[in-house]
């Protein structure tokens, strides 16, 4: 004698979005991995915020200049944070000193604070003798 007793079905999981999918393959699902994607879209944001604000306002003068060389200093800026994070965590498994990881840290403030003075010394303003060229401009 056979038993027809009915078989319990086992409740499916909702089905994963596409977005959860690529975190899963990117290895980026995990709690640890979240904190490093927002590192990272944070290091963007603050980064790249001056030259999305350059592009999107209409500034001339002073604030254009300041905008113009923060531009490569927040980068580096961030760039060096980023470093530094990932260096007091994952040194060891990279071989890295504190003294490499400094070291690295400040290579990127440097640069980022002589890309900013570069960029600020000589974004030019039109009345230190430049004139501005216009489109109808035609020289001899």
């Amino acid at each position: 004698m056979s038993s027809t007793a009915p078989r319990r079905r086992e409740p499916h999981a909702p089905p994963r979005s596409w977005w959860r999918q690529v975190l899963d393959f990117l290895e980026l699902s995990s709690p640890e991995g979240q904190k490093g994607l927002a590192l990272v879209v944070g290091l963007l944001v603050v980064g790249f915020g001056p030259l999305v604000l350059l592009a999107v306002l209409d500034v001339s003068g002073p604030l254009r200049k300041l905008l113009v060389a923060l531009g490569p200093v927040s980068i580096c800026l961030g760039f060096a944070g980023l470093v530094l994070v990932c260096g007091y965590r994952y040194g060891e498994a990279l071989k890295w000193s504190r003294r490499q990881t400094w070291g690295l840290a400040a290579m990127f403030v440097g640069l980022g604070l002589l890309g900013g003075l570069g960029l600020w010394f000589s974004e030019s303003s039109p009345e230190h003798g430049q004139r501005p060229s216009s489109v109808g401009d035609e020289r001899p």
